[in-house]
């Protein structure tokens, strides 16, 4: 039997929806919902704000994930990363 991580996990692109909130971002990175609340947070982040929610088209996510895993550097420059004594921020782990 499945553990229920994987069963909750997108399994194709298609699956994806177009924008995605926290709980998105939980499903496919596997992050903390704390975790992905403070990347939504992040102005390195690709989010875009409507209303008082905070969303990332899929696209972009893709796109950020792929200049992160070519471009440290930048990852590095980002708010959280810049400030260290932030508690428990997803940057502090690159």
């Amino acid at each position: 039997m499945e553990d229920k991580q994987n069963m909750d996990r997108f399994q194709t692109y298609e699956e994806i929806p177009l924008f995605l909130d926290a709980k998105g971002l939980v499903r496919i990175l596997g992050v903390s919902l704390t975790t992905a609340y403070t990347m939504l947070r992040d102005p390195g982040f690709p989010a875009v704000k409507i209303g008082r929610k905070r969303l990332v088209r899929k696209e972009k996510l893709f796109e950020w994930l792929q200049e992160r895993e070519t471009d440290v550097e930048a990852a590095q420059e980002s708010y959280y990363a810049v400030n260290p004594f932030k508690k428990k921020t997803w940057s502090n782990f690159l």
